[in-house]
């Protein structure tokens, strides 16, 4: 296993304890069955508190999810994921990766299928392939960790607190 992925991997189990410390009262997590991602009484806050933790262990980076849709019931706009820094020649079949489109803007979707140095990527809830191909020079990162919040966390355009935090798939950068 890539010593990257371990370690992500290991952050993520160990925060229940960091639950605790932020005071939280509780981290259930529920999905339905109506194509919604998952949510938890995790607060957009704490979800990006903790997700810094985790992209600082790593060097990795924090994003946000845009409302459009594309990565629904995997990703919504409540989610907050961390990434973290891979080569290209790493990815497999099915990580979820941000990568730059040719308008400047960060999409998330997951790797479809690989042509030479290229992977074709699809947003869960999308029925076609992105028209645009991943590669080395657009690529951003592979996501490692996913936070879910609360639903009632304000939406991703009033959140402004990190200097990191970037939405991406469908606005503009922060």
């Amino acid at each position: 296993m890539d010593s990257a992925v371990h370690v992500c991997r290991w952050i993520v189990s160990s925060l229940a304890s960091g639950l605790l410390a932020l005071g939280l009262s509780g981290c259930a997590s529920s999905a339905t069955t109506t194509g919604t991602a998952p949510h938890s009484t995790v607060s957009r806050d704490n979800a990006l508190a903790l997700a810094r933790h985790v992209a600082d262990s790593i060097g990795g980076r924090v994003y946000a999810i845009a409302p459009s849709g594309s990565m629904i019931p995997t990703l919504d706009a409540g989610s907050i994921v961390t990434i973290e820094t891979v080569p290209l020649a790493k990815l497999r079949k099915g990580d979820i990766v941000i990568y730059r489109n040719t308008s400047g803007l960060a999409v998330i979707h997951r790797l479809y299928e690989k042509h030479d140095n290229l992977w074709y990527v699809l947003g869960d809830n999308n029925a076609t392939v992105d028209h645009e191909m991943v590669s080395a020079g657009n690529f951003i990162g592979r996501v490692c960790a996913i936070f879910y919040t609360a639903t009632d966390t304000p939406p991703l355009g009033l959140v402004r607190t990190a200097r990191e935090l970037t939405a991406v798939a469908s606005i503009r950068e922060n």
